[in-house]
Formats: C-alpha cells, sequence, structure tokens
C-alpha cells in the first residue's frame, strides 16, 4: 500500500482536458463530455515505458556495433592470409584453363559436372599399389614430423591454436612436401595437375589445410569438392567453386543439372528445361536440366571460406561433423537424401565420386 501522502501526489491530476458530444438520437441530456485526465502516476508510468524502449534499442545498436567491430576484426586477422593463399584472381564466368575458348554467347553454362567427373575418372588409371603405398608412407612419415615440429616449437597442442602467421608456414611446407613426394610422382592429367598446383586463382592445398584447422572441414573433401564442382576449374561461375547456390535469386540464372525425385520434380517444375526419366538403385530419378542462381564471391579464396562456413553453420550438415577424419564417412553422409546422405547434393553418385577423387589422387594424406 502506498502512504497516503504519496498516494494523493501520485494521482493529483496535473493536465485534465474536457470534450463534450452531442448525441443526436436521445431526446434528454443529448451531451456526452468526455475528460482526459493525466496524473502524476501516469506521467511516470509513460516515462518508465519510453525508457526502457530507449534502453532496449541503445543496447540493440550497441550489440550490432559490436558484432560490427568483430566482424572487422576477424576480417583484417584473415587479410594476411588471404592476400598470401590468393593470386592473381579470376574474374565471373571465367576459367582456369587459358587455352578454353569462352562462351559464344551471354550465357555461361554450368555444365553436369557430376557426368563429366564420372566420365574422367572411368578413363583414369591409378598407380600400383606398392608404388603408391611407399609414396604414401613417406610423405605421412613428413607430414607427422612438420606438425610435430610446428607444435613444440609453438608450445601448443593443436594446429588450431597456431596464429595464422604460423599456420601459413607450416601449410606451406606440408603443400610443398605432398608436391613433392605424391604429387608429381604421380601420374597426374595436365589439366588436373594444373588445377590443383596452379597459383594463379588460390594457393588451393594451403587453403584446404588452413580451412580444416579453423573450421574442420577435412582438407581432402573440400579440394575434392571443388574439383568436381567446377570440372577442375575448367567452369567457375561467379568465383564460386562449390556449387553453391543463391537463395536470393540476385545472380544470373543459368543452367544446372539436379536429379529430382518425383515430388521434387513437381515441386521445381518452373525451373526445369528438360528432363529424363533415369534409374538408379531400384529408385526412379528426373534427370533435370534446371535455370538456378549461383552465389557470387568476390574471389576464390571467399569461395573457399563461404564453403566452410556454410557446412559449419548448417543445421542439415551438423551430421558431417560427427564423422571425424574419415574422408570416406564424410563423402557418404554429404550426398543425397534419397540415399541417406544430408543433400548437399541431388544427385546418386556425388559422394562416390568424391571418394574415388580423393583416392585418385591421395587427397585424404592432407587430412589431420
Amino acid at each position: 500500500m502506498l502512504p497516503t501522502p504519496f498516494k494523493k501526489w501520485a494521482t493529483r491530476p496535473v493536465y485534465s482536458k474536457s470534450i463534450q458530444i452531442r448525441v443526436p438520437f436521445k431526446k434528454e441530456n443529448n451531451i456526452l463530455t468526455l475528460v482526459i485526465q493525466l496524473n502524476n502516476r501516469l506521467i511516470f508510468a509513460l516515462i518508465g515505458i519510453f525508457s526502457i524502449i530507449a534502453i532496449l534499442q541503445v543496447s540493440i545498436l550497441m550489440s550490432g556495433k559490436e558484432e560490427t567491430q568483430l566482424a572487422k576484426t576477424n576480417t583484417l586477422t584473415d587479410t594476411a592470409t588471404k592476400e598470401y593463399l590468393e593470386g592473381e584472381g579470376l574474374t565471373a564466368n571465367s576459367t582456369t584453363d587459358e587455352n578454353t575458348n569462352e562462351a559464344d554467347n551471354d550465357e555461361v553454362e554450368y555444365n553436369d559436372v557430376v557426368e563429366y567427373g564420372y566420365k574422367h575418372l572411368s578413363k583414369t588409371n591409378s598407380l600400383p599399389k606398392v608404388e603408391t603405398e611407399d609414396k604414401r608412407k613417406s610423405f605421412l612419415k613428413a607430414k607427422h614430423t612438420l606438425i610435430s615440429e610446428a607444435l613444440i616449437a609453438n608450445q601448443v597442442s593443436r594446429l588450431d591454436q597456431l596464429s595464422d602467421k604460423k599456420m601459413i608456414e607450416l601449410n606451406q611446407k606440408l603443400s610443398d612436401a605432398f608436391i613433392t613426394i605424391v604429387f608429381n610422382q604421380t601420374k597426374v592429367e595436365p589439366h588436373v595437375m594444373a588445377y590443383f598446383t596452379g597459383t594463379k586463382d588460390l594457393k588451393k592445398f594451403e587453403t584446404a589445410l588452413m580451412e580444416q584447422a579453423k573450421y574442420h572441414v577435412p582438407a581432402s573433401i573440400k579440394l575434392a569438392q571443388s574439383a568436381l564442382e567446377t570440372a577442375y576449374g575448367q567452369r567457375i561461375v561467379n568465383n564460386n567453386y562449390f556449387g553453391i547456390k543463391d537463395k536470393r535469386g540476385k545472380t544470373k540464372a543459368i543452367t544446372t543439372t539436379e536429379y529430382y525425385t518425383a515430388a521434387e520434380y513437381k515441386a521445381n517444375k518452373s525451373k526445369v528445361v528438360s528432363s529424363k526419366i533415369i534409374k538408379k538403385d531400384g529408385k526412379t530419378l528426373y534427370k533435370c536440366l534446371i535455370k538456378d542462381s549461383f552465389a557470387d564471391y568476390t574471389s576464390p579464396w571467399e569461395s573457399f571460406r563461404a564453403h566452410s562456413i556454410f557446412l559449419n553453420e548448417s543445421k542439415r550438415y551438423s551430421p558431417l561433423f560427427t564423422k571425424g577424419k574419415d574422408y570416406e564417412d564424410w563423402a557418404d553422409k554429404i550426398g543425397s537424401t534419397k540415399y541417406g546422405g544430408v543433400g548437399y547434393a541431388t544427385s546418386p553418385i556425388y559422394g562416390e565420386l568424391l571418394k574415388k577423387i580423393i583416392k585418385r589422387y591421395n587427397l585424404d594424406l592432407l587430412d589431420y
């Protein structure tokens, strides 16, 4: 209960306004009087409400400023890494093969890279197992030595505790060792060699190793996906190396291939250009050419980083991170939902192709 003096003060009117309204349908007393009255209690209540709103707005603004500042700090931290890892860069809708002719028309088609990957791998032959094993053992020994030396020298227990500068130094040594001991000693096709070891767009081995340490995406998976999604750099649209779609639809729609169930075909029919029915493992699928938009990145490095964030921040892909370092488990799980995957791609053979690429080029040796 409020004390009587305060109660009288709180309820004391400080503003009063009377409004008279004539009510024509009443014969007597047809004047209706409305009284608007403010008292101290109401004024303080209004002041309290507006104060709370103001405090909330300030808190939101400060929170946004802190997030912006954090983003700026992260950007500044990554700048040196980005500048080192990137080459001269590629413009949108370009290819890494300097001998590839540009498209004659304005539209750049995003080819069926999965079909290309399947045909390409069908034509390649692996090295004899004994020869491959010798090279793998030599690199693994060198890798373990380099990693141990880096951890001991910097007095840390995990690679993600290294500074970006120290991580770059280590990744450069690991990349050089892998190329020297394994990659250069393997029968790698010229365009594949150019894609993985070329530095015009990006130092891919070193970038994949960096993203692995920071975001725990196996380097082999990142490299294999980038190779598959771009047909080893022969088709790169908007600096997009991972086929990530533009959900806002702000980029120009181009042609791509998707594999739909009957329900998916019906839901996406407006985007379908052409289709044909195929059978795979007892399932009936629609192989469709569709028009879709792909995310646009200002540089190759941003595409590799966006892929890491994309996998880390989406609940859909969280099961991938329970698979540890095993690239086969990752590849099996990342594929189509129609075959038990999380649905990164619709192709029924997406995971199988990733495993073949990784095995063919020994990319799993870069995982740790």
